[in-house]
């Protein structure tokens, strides 16, 4: 079948592209060209700083203090050694002895020798046994394990300026109620050199004083 040819036509389809292109513009600005979004809050990761503060450590140390100990009542200051002094200048003759004591008590023995006309030299110091006499040189028997020799100058037992008579009446041996010291024995009186020998049962710590005005010279020993 043969058609018609319309003039109509082709103005006709220009017409309905051009209202379909609008259509299709129209719906574009109705939609802005941009897909909504949703206002989402950006999310901001905060990281803060790790601070480690270490307190610094102190160490204290205490001052050390030695403190020497005071002596007690029932110490001794006494030595074993040799001790010994020179008799004063105003000795222009012999001491002479007229006593000698021993005894003992608060952990101290005491020998204690009195001399008329001032305090003699002495010399004081632990011997090796056997104990001899002055002069001969014959064993002396002392008892005891430990010997403690004490020699006098010048001194002596008898008046050697005058009329050599004794000043000591006493005996040659002597004890007393002591804790250490066995006796005390004479061993020499010659030529102003006046010896005694104290006997102990061990060798024991002593000291040596004198007592001026009374004219005493007195060996004291640890016995505590």
């Amino acid at each position: 079948m043969e058609v018609a040819y319309d003039p109509a036509m082709p103005r006709r389809r220009l017409i309905a592209s051009s209202v379909l292109a609008l259509a299709l513009v129209g719906s574009a600005g109705c939609n802005g060209g941009d897909t909504p979004t949703d206002d989402v809050p950006a999310t901001t990761t905060s990281t803060a700083a790790a601070t480690t503060t270490s307190a610094p450590t102190t160490t204290t140390s205490a001052p050390t203090t030695t403190t020497a100990a005071e002596p007690g009542a029932d110490s001794f200051d006494g030595a074993t050694t040799p001790t010994s002094a020179p008799a004063p200048p105003a000795l222009d003759a012999a001491a002479l002895l007229t006593d000698v004591v021993v005894n003992g008590g608060d952990g101290v023995d005491r020998v204690t020798f009195t001399f008329d006309g001032g305090i003699p030299g002495y010399d004081v110091a632990y011997t090796d046994p056997p104990v001899r006499q002055d002069g001969s040189g014959a064993v002396v028997e002392v008892a005891g394990d430990a010997f403690l020799e004490i020699r006098f100058e010048p001194a002596s037992g008898v008046d050697l300026g005058g009329t050599l008579e004794p000043t000591y009446l006493g005996p040659d041996r002597v004890q007393g109620d002591t804790l250490v010291v066995t006796e005390v024995v004479r061993t020499g009186d010659f030529e102003a050199n006046l010896t005694w020998v104290a006997g102990l049962e061990a060798e024991v710590a002593f000291r040596v004083s004198t007592v001026a005005d009374r004219g005493q010279v007195v060996i004291e020993f640890d016995a505590g």
